[in-house]
């Protein structure tokens, strides 16, 4: 399987080493070999059926230990959501909305008004094309407009959410069909308490889940 860097001017094959940063599988200690176990309680050397049992003993404890080590089934979107969310207010100004994406790089934040019901979600493209619109390149000045200006009309005010007991394959397809990059998870009672982006779903796929494809 070969992997290709693109980019301008630029087309350079990358060994697959470099696409990880970081070790996927644990390490794993070896358990030993196991031996058959004697059926006849004495056969004639003693001690030898009471060394195998401790023997068994000890590999049947070392093996429950390993399968308790296994990860939980991904399943629910409270599984692998991020929690708690930062979040801007709604009176947020585009100064401080802007330092907050440089400095936590996130590309999505959620915008919560006064009583902390979700109203919008504020991305790094919505920004960006503030930016681009206005011919106003970041970052701004602390003596910029955008140092007074919030963030009405930035932010996108229709929301998809999930609940934290939605199916990730569901909210992996929404993501998908939609071209979202992410969703916020609310409560009953319709407060924020969690946000999934495809980066979460991905992660929990290369390190909790078996990769099945069928075609």
């Amino acid at each position: 399987m070969a992997y290709t860097l693109y980019g301008p001017g630029l087309r350079d094959p990358v060994i697959l080493d470099r696409l990880f940063q970081g070790r996927i599988v644990e390490h794993a200690e070896p358990i030993g070999a196991l031996h058959p176990l004697s059926t006849h309680a004495d056969d004639g050397q003693p001690g030898q059926a009471h060394t195998q049992q401790r023997l068994a003993q000890r590999l049947y404890t070392q093996t429950a230990q390993q399968t308790a080590k296994m990860p939980e089934l991904a399943i629910h979107a409270q599984q692998i959501m991020s929690t708690p969310v930062l979040t801007l207010a709604d009176t947020t100004t585009i100064l401080s909305a802007w330092a907050v994406f440089r400095e936590r790089r996130f590309r999505h934040l959620p915008v919560l008004d006064r009583h902390g019901n979700l109203v919008g979600i504020l991305s790094d493209r919505d920004m960006l094309r503030y930016a681009a619109t206005h011919g106003r390149v970041p970052p701004f000045g602390a003596d910029a407009p955008e140092a007074l200006m919030g963030l009405e009309g930035l932010y996108k005010k229709r929301v998809l959410t999930a609940t934290p007991d939605t199916e990730i394959r569901q909210i992996a397809r929404i993501l998908l069909e939609q071209r979202i990059g992410s969703m916020p998870i609310v409560d009953d009672a319709g407060q924020l308490c969690g946000m999934i982006t495809r980066s979460d779903i991905l992660r929990t796929l290369v390190h909790h889940m078996p990769l099945e494809l069928w075609v």
